[in-house]
């Protein structure tokens, strides 16, 4: 069913794919280097993955010990050239959902960003 899985992913362009793509302002200078808190408003979900690029593999490398993805979240913390797996069922909701990167900064770059569930 339609939006019962989404992926939030920071790479090349910083995006977060499945839920309707963030890249504006993403593809260079520090923003693209940056951790990016990827919160979604009102909701919660459960990481099922993590795949780490080469790229980013050096800063993933010293934190990823800390992370705990069990349990529901509606915060995920995004490494740079990282894809992150969620999952989250939306049989009771429909509409607009807002998700956004908690780096106030990136906010203004196009990483506050809506998805609709029908």
């Amino acid at each position: 069913e339609h939006g019962e899985k989404e992926e939030a992913k920071s790479g090349g362009m910083g995006g977060m794919g499945g839920m309707g793509g963030m890249g504006g302002g993403m593809g260079s200078g520090m923003m693209m280097s940056m951790a990016h808190p990827i919160h979604l408003h009102g909701q919660q979900f459960q990481i099922l993955s993590r795949k780490i690029s080469s790229m980013g593999s050096p800063g993933y490398d010293t934190i990823k010990d800390g992370f705990i993805d069990s349990g529901w979240k509606d915060t995920v913390l995004v490494m740079p050239g990282e894809e992150v797996e969620v999952a989250k069922p939306f049989q009771d909701y429909k509409g607009l959902f807002l998700y956004h990167c908690h780096n106030l900064e990136h906010e203004g770059l196009d990483m506050m960003r809506q998805f609709y569930i029908s």
